[in-house]
């Protein structure tokens, strides 16, 4: 993403946060399809919509050296008339000459954030037809089809409004010690609005009175316009908070998560009573002795750390019951066939592998794919108490090979002793995975004799956060269907926590709001070009979709972005974003942008410069 020093309010839009470990891009040719002689099928076509940054400005504004910032072009573009003559649809020409046609056609992406359509007036905020008239006018002015991305994320933080609405605590979500603070991503603002969905919350009544808003012009745009429209997504990357919001995606062994406040707690009970009925029947299936629910409070406190009133308290990592085994191997020859997990010398399954890992693609010169994570996961909950061992073994020419071995202990929840347990079985005679010429590998977790407690409260806590985002995402939705946007239009903007190497899905609680079930559509973010999506997707039940934010970031091998945009179409996307184009003059640019994410001719960083390349090919087919 750029400098937000060099972005406008309009503009600062971010990156996503795959910058730094990849998530899914490939999705495997479905089974049986037609292919003709150029790769493509005979299908819809697939529109690629590239977020522009600086979409508002006008050629020249641009070339008017006298105006030194995004603002100041903005305003003079405006007021000199020069609006129909973006420099945008200059941009999208060159890329694809003479208008979108074809089996794969180009268009754009329009970031609309919601909070920035208001003006005050006699100390009241109040919407401003003016304002969202001049971001939907541009889809006229452009005439490529569009993708209206309507944002109402921790994201829109740029304007006044949201600046005071950050300063209410009722509007943000809370740690269990308090309000979540602002923060930064790769120098945008971060603002952690809350997830709960009462309109009656003041930053919820603004988002939402701007949706409503936006929907009524949108559907008060002539015939003409409105077929441009090839897909509306809703609100960003709704999902939950954790401390140090740009580094801190990994965290396992101390973790805080989000939404303790007072009102959400009330909402988790409710929330309790409507899926158990009676507390008795809680007690009787989570093994508790509530004499209420109002008894109950959302669990938070790390038994290693903190004295607990009560077991249903504790809460890490792990104590939904789940313990997962990562790492990365590099095996460029594919001398392994397959990798498995054992637990105390049992076979649990198959490992997931291709996940994202470009810390290690970005670490050793010689890996040449960011897809080299694995992961399994340890189901402990119905395990005895004691000393268990978890070993991943790959498969090679029939031949079994150790690729990773970690000890783990149950703990009872009084915390006693657990000398006396059987010791537990495991395979041996096992030679190391290094044996095999030319693979790499490592095991990152759990680390040795990680210690793990099952909280049957925790996870009934993980679940009520993943139905806040998917309550919130259904709450974008509604308001938008209730205003007669077509729902064949409405998708999702979602990241996917799975598929990254090295993230804790739990502390995002936002992977279920990516289903076959859902009344939207997805629309899955996705960096890096994992061929674990396929996989992901597969498990989903998920075929139709669209790709919001998509950057391959590898400069390594550039022929994989190809790959990825031929198959993305092979798959049945409705459309595929790249992140991003820009208009803005280099001039305007901070001294300390690295152009993270600019794809243009002239940035070698991951490869941007070849994916305009491949961009530039693929919209002619």
């Amino acid at each position: 993403m750029l400098s937000a020093l060099t972005l406008s309010p309009q503009q600062r839009f971010r990156g996503n946060m795959g910058a730094l470990i990849a998530t899914l891009a490939l999705i495997a040719t479905p089974a049986g399809a037609q292919v003709v002689r150029d790769g493509l099928m005979p299908r819809a076509p697939l529109m690629i919509t590239p977020i522009v940054s600086g979409i508002l400005l006008c050629n020249a504004g641009n070339e008017n050296t006298e105006l030194k910032t995004l603002e100041q072009i903005e305003e003079w573009c405006a007021k000199n008339g020069q609006n129909n003559d973006l420099a945008a649809t200059n941009l999208l020409n060159q890329l694809e000459p003479g208008g979108p046609s074809g089996k794969v056609q180009l268009g754009y992406t329009l970031l609309v954030p919601l909070l920035e359509l208001y003006e005050q007036r006699d100390g009241r905020w109040e919407i401003s037809p003016a304002k969202i008239d001049k971001y939907l006018r541009v889809i006229s002015v452009i005439g490529r089809p569009v993708v209206v991305y309507l944002m109402g994320d921790h994201y829109d933080s740029s304007s006044r409004l949201s600046q005071e609405l950050a300063q209410d605590p009722q509007n943000l979500l809370s740690f269990s010690t308090g309000p979540v603070p602002t923060s930064r991503y790769i120098g945008h603002g971060i603002i952690p609005f809350t997830l709960r969905t009462d309109e009656t919350i003041p930053v919820n009544h603004y988002r939402f009175g701007a949706l409503r808003a936006v929907a009524k012009q949108l559907k008060a745009l002539d015939e003409k316009t409105r077929s441009h429209i090839v897909a509306v997504t809703l609100a960003g990357e709704l999902h939950h908070m954790y401390p140090d919001f740009e580094n801190g995606v990994g965290e396992f062994d101390d973790i805080k998560v989000t939404d303790y406040s007072a009102a959400s707690q009330q909402e988790f009970r409710d929330w309790l009573k409507h899926k158990y009925d009676t507390v008795e029947r809680l007690n009787q299936k989570l093994g508790f002795r509530f004499a209420s629910f109002a008894d109950i409070e959302a669990p938070s406190r790390d038994i290693r750390k903190t004295a607990l009133d009560s077991f249903a308290q504790h809460y890490d990592a792990y104590a939904a019951g789940n313990l997962p085994m990562f790492g990365w191997l590099w095996d460029p020859n594919q001398k392994i066939q397959k990798i498995s997990l054992y637990v105390d010398g049992k076979l649990r399954g198959p490992v997931d592998q291709g996940l994202g890992r470009m810390d290690v693609y970005r670490a050793k010169s010689e890996v040449t794919s960011p897809n080299t994570g694995f992961r399994g996961m340890i189901d402990f909950r119905a395990m005895p108490v004691g000393k268990h061992v978890a070993q991943i073994v790959a498969q090679s020419n029939g031949k079994p090979y150790l690729l990773g071995e970690r000890e783990f202990v149950i703990v009872p929840k009084d915390q006693s002793s657990t000398a006396s347990a059987p010791a537990p079985e495991r395979l041996t005679g096992l030679e190391e995975a290094s044996q095999i010429a030319g693979v790499e590998h490592w095991l990152d977790r759990p680390k040795a004799l990680q210690d793990v407690y099952y909280n049957p409260m925790a996870r009934e806590w993980n679940q009520f956060r993943a139905h806040q985002v998917n309550q919130m995402l259904s709450h974008f939705y509604r308001v938008a269907r209730a205003e007669g946007l077509p729902a064949e239009l409405l998708y999702s903007h979602q990241i996917v926590a799975e598929t990254n190497g090295t993230w804790n899905p739990v502390l995002f609680a936002s992977d279920e709001s990516v289903s076959n079930t859902t009344p939207w559509r997805n629309g899955i973010n996705q960096y890096g070009a994992s061929p674990f999506a396929f996989e992901y997707l597969k498990k989903k039940h998920i075929r139709g979709y669209g790709v919001p934010e998509f950057n391959p970031l590898q400069g390594k091998t550039p022929e994989v972005a190809r790959d990825a945009f031929v198959q993305h179409y092979q798959a049945g996307a409705k459309f595929v974003s790249p992140f991003f184009l820009s208009v803005v003059p280099a001039r305007l640019r901070a001294p300390d942008d690295k152009r993270h994410f600019d794809i243009a001719p002239d940035n070698a960083n991951d490869g941007a410069d070849k994916l305009y390349d491949t961009l530039q090919w693929f919209v002619r087919k």
